[in-house]
């Protein structure tokens, strides 16, 4: 054989090699749509000799994905890697060293049989919903080198109880640790939106010195979430918006939940916390408390606010429906409170004098605005206002008489009197405190029924108040009078001044104000009829016929009232 056939067989034997390793190849994009090696039932992409698992078709269900692959350092595991095994596979192990280890977002999302993962030790970031899904997983073991949880990352993983970093814990021994506690890992900084949200079996979590942030919903829908402690040095300064709303976390005098080191309350941080959250301390620190914060915390009973407090105001609604609430001081910093801040926080403005501190600039409608459940009788007590305050102030309106059960000798001097801006000709009506009802009338008053057994607006000589201009949103909310005149100054009414109270006839001297179209609903958000007044009684001080029907046709077109309006003459004498 002469050298050039030599060199023609060569030739040859290559081309035929080049043309297997390509049909390999394209064999291997036709089958899994990617360029990739494969070794021991794992498919993986090089840069150089980095691999990147990216689909597994091997038969075990507890998975080892070692150091390397055909000599090739694992460097990372792709998106959804284990898709095809995600009924079958129960635990995953990583075994790698490498110190910029990645997991792809979604890396094992929807992995449904996945019951325990152990983290390769210089992990850096649980990335976005690396186990989003994960129903089934129970346990997993994080280093310490971990500084960031993404967004999602074990979002709906319903059977989510605990994590440990084997560096500083132990499962065994007279040290082991409560296997129903997610301990974070030392090094974390920031732990994402939605993170655990509905880990609805995650019981409890320990939160390390170094973290700084809470992402929103964190915690949200995790419903059996009792238990957080909080390093005594904890950097956190961020509770992003409903990050524990709809928990059972728990603080109390026995067992507080602090944050020494918190700036920011977001949105409904800790709105509709049950069971057993007691007790609040704000630290000094907080600058920003968000809208309904903690609405509708019903076991919330005490609220403080440490010296040296800077925080100037909160969100709406910031503590709505806190029934049980009847201990809070604000600081003296606070410039405004908001609307609806204590709103339906009975046993707080029920049980208690409430003052406004010398500061407060600002005041929202609603945010005294209290309505007694069937259960509670109390007579809501007074308001009352710092007497450096220079914006707002008490008008102590004259005491009056009840006659209960049909006594023949009614009962006297019963106090009341409104929260009201402190122009002297210029009034605006925040909020009522008393207990006038319909069992009461004036004392003042001219015989004449309507004007007893109305409320009247008498000061404390027993004369008209003539500087009333404005009636705030909900000033009157919850009242047991079923009857108020308003004074003939006022020139407008605010939204459901009315609010969730008896009032349902309401008489006016004046046709010339303004209104809300939901003025006179006793609910809000409510298309229902028998929610509005059933009746307004109109008084004549001389108006003309063609304004007295232009004011009724505005009234009907706006849909205000349900029931008729009744156009009477003044009575004789009445002011």
């Amino acid at each position: 054989m002469n050298n050039r056939t030599k060199q023609i067989i060569v030739v040859v034997a290559v081309f035929v090699l080049a043309l297997a390793s390509l049909g390999t190849v394209i064999g291997l994009i036709a089958t899994t749509g990617r360029l990739e090696e494969y070794a021991n039932g794992f498919y993986f992409t090089l840069s150089g000799s980095r691999a990147t698992i990216t689909a597994y078709d091997g038969d075990d269900t507890d998975i080892v994905i070692p150091e390397r692959l055909r000599g090739n350092r694992v460097v990372g595991v792709g998106e959804k890697a284990f898709t095809n095994k995600a009924s079958t596979i129960k635990s995953i192990t990583i075994n790698s060293t490498y110190t910029e280890f990645v997991l792809a977002d979604e890396a094992f999302k929807d992995m449904t049989a996945l019951e325990k993962v152990v983290l390769p030790k210089n992990l850096k970031k649980i990335s976005a919903s690396a186990f989003s899904g994960c129903v089934a997983l129970r346990q997993i073991i994080i280093p310490n080198t971990v500084t960031e949880i993404g967004n999602n990352a074990f979002y709906a993983c319903s059977n989510l109880i605990f994590a440990y970093s084997s560096e500083d814990y132990s499962t065994e021994g007279d040290d082991a640790i409560d296997e129903e506690i997610f301990y974070m890992p030392s090094g974390l900084l920031k732990i994402g939106a939605s993170a655990f949200e509905e880990c609805r079996s995650l019981i409890g979590a320990y939160f390390n010195k170094d973290l700084e942030e809470l992402g929103d919903k964190a915690f949200y829908g995790a419903t059996a979430f009792t238990e957080l402690t909080v390093a005594k040095d904890c950097e956190l300064a961020t509770i992003g918006a409903s990050a524990f709303q709809n928990t059972k976390l728990r603080s109390s005098n026995d067992y507080p939940l602090e944050f020494p080191r918190l700036v920011s309350i977001g949105d409904s941080a800790f709105s509709g916390v049950t069971t057993n959250f007691r007790q609040f301390t704000v630290p000094a620190t907080v600058t920003s408390i968000g809208k309904e914060a903690f609405k509708g915390i019903t076991t919330l009973t005490t609220v403080s606010f440490q010296d040296g407090s800077k925080l100037e105001t909160m969100g709406e609604g910031v503590f709505q429906g806190c029934t049980y609430l009847t201990s809070i001081v604000l600081p003296e910093s606070m410039k405004e409170i908001p609307s609806k801040a204590f709103m339906g926080c009975t046993r707080l403005l029920y049980n208690n004098e409430f003052k406004i501190g010398k500061n407060v600039e600002t005041i929202g409608d609603g945010a005294f605005a209290i309505y007694s459940p069937d259960t509670i009788s109390y007579s809501r007590y007074a308001l009352t206002v710092d007497n450096e305050n220079e914006n707002f102030a008490i008008l102590t309106l004259q005491t009056f008489s009840k006659n209960v059960n049909g006594s023949s000798s009614p009962s006297t001097g019963y106090k009341h009197g409104l929260l009201v801006s402190s122009d002297p000709d210029n009034v605006a009506v925040y909020a009522y405190y008393g207990a006038f009802d319909g069992n009461s009338f004036n004392t003042g008053a001219e015989e004449n029924s309507l004007d007893r057994t109305s409320f009247m607006f008498y000061d404390e000589n027993g004369s008209i108040v003539n500087s009333i201009t404005e009636i705030k949103g909900y000033a009157f909310a919850g009242v047991a009078f079923d009857m108020i005149r308003l004074p003939k100054t006022v020139t407008l009414l605010g939204e459901y001044v009315f609010f969730n109270s008896n009032v349902r006839d309401v008489c006016i001297e004046s046709i010339s104000w303004e209104w809300q179209t939901n003025t006179f609903d006793l609910q809000e958000e409510s298309s229902d009829d028998d929610d509005k007044l059933t009746v307004l009684i109109l008084r004549s001080i001389g108006a003309s016929a063609g304004a007295v029907s232009d004011f009724m046709e505005a009234l009907s077109a706006d849909g205000i009232y349900s029931g008729r309006i009744d156009w009477n003459r003044a009575p004789s004498g009445s002011n």
